[in-house]
Order: C-alpha cells, then structure tokens, then sequence
C-alpha cells in the first residue's frame, strides 16, 4: 500500500510540475523534485537512491536558474541595449523573492523596460529590442522548466528500471 502512495505522490508531483510550467515564473521542477522525493521517503530510498536525489536536485537547480537567467540571456541575444539585459537579470531576480506564481517574469520585463529605457545609448529600438527579447526569455526560460521536470521523471524511470526488487 505505501508503494502506491509513493507512486502517486511520485505521478502528482510530476503533473503538477509539468502543469506548472505553464504559469509564469512558477518553479515546475521543484513541485516535480517534491514528489521524487515524497517517494525515495515513502519507499525507504530502496529504489530512487540518495544519489539519485542529488542529480534531481541539480536537474531542479537547472530549471531554476533558467527561470532567472533566460529573460537577461535572451535580451542580450536580440542585441537590444545592455540596460534591458541588466534589467531582466535584476528583476527576475527580486521578482524570485515574492512567492506569486508570475511576479518573477513580470518583474524581468519590467526591470528590462525601466533599466533599458534609461541606459539605452542607441535609442528606443534597442530599448524595444531588450523588453521584446526579455519576453521572449520568460517563454524560453518556461521550456527549460519544463526540460528539467521531463529529466527529473527521467530519474524516477530509471531508477526504477534498475532497481532489483527483493
């Protein structure tokens, strides 16, 4: 009974992890990482190991750091003005440190509007650029969530297929 508990703790947290990426700015790979590791728990650590973990916490750690990082990536990859990057990278940033779902892609593209407009040497079409290519990373950085909840899945598949039972 407490094998199947684990699985289904194990499928929800996937689910919602994958449902999750669709919400801005919401960490899918860590309410993923959370069901992994309700089942190593539930299960004794018999078949997902503690090594196992780790490497789902960096999968995690991945997702994460691309929700923060892509808006100021993809800003500069539009070659829009410095200020826009630095902006998007500032505001994803502070944007992490309020647990709305949404707030840290919000606060990206406004940093990347406010920090673009005011050191933006070139003028509005670079500044337009950055904003445009900040939220551009906020769908980027969406899809990478979603790859680090995929990797994390892939760890519990194959955890389980190497795992001997008895």
């Amino acid at each position: 009974m407490t094998e199947i508990i684990a699985w289904v703790c194990a499928s929800a947290g996937l689910v919602l992890g994958l449902a999750a990426v669709f919400v801005p700015g919401f960490p899918g790979s860590a309410v993923a990482l959370l069901g992994l590791v309700a089942f190593a728990g539930l299960t004794g650590f018999e078949i997902v190991t503690r090594e196992a973990l780790v490497l789902a916490t960096l999968f995690m750690a991945a997702g994460t750091l691309g929700q923060v990082l892509g808006p100021a990536l993809s800003s500069r990859a539009m070659a829009g003005s410095a200020g826009a990057a630095t902006g998007a990278a500032i505001g994803a940033a502070l944007g992490t440190l309020i647990p709305i779902p949404g707030v840290a892609w919000g606060t990206a593209i406004l940093g990347a509007a406010a920090l673009g407009g005011s050191l933006s040497v070139k003028g509005v079409r670079d500044w337009l650029k950055g904003v445009v290519g900040a939220a551009g990373g906020c769908c980027l950085s969406g899809m990478l969530d979603g790859v680090a909840v995929l990797a994390i899945g892939a760890v519990l598949g194959l955890a389980d297929y190497l795992h001997l039972p008895g």
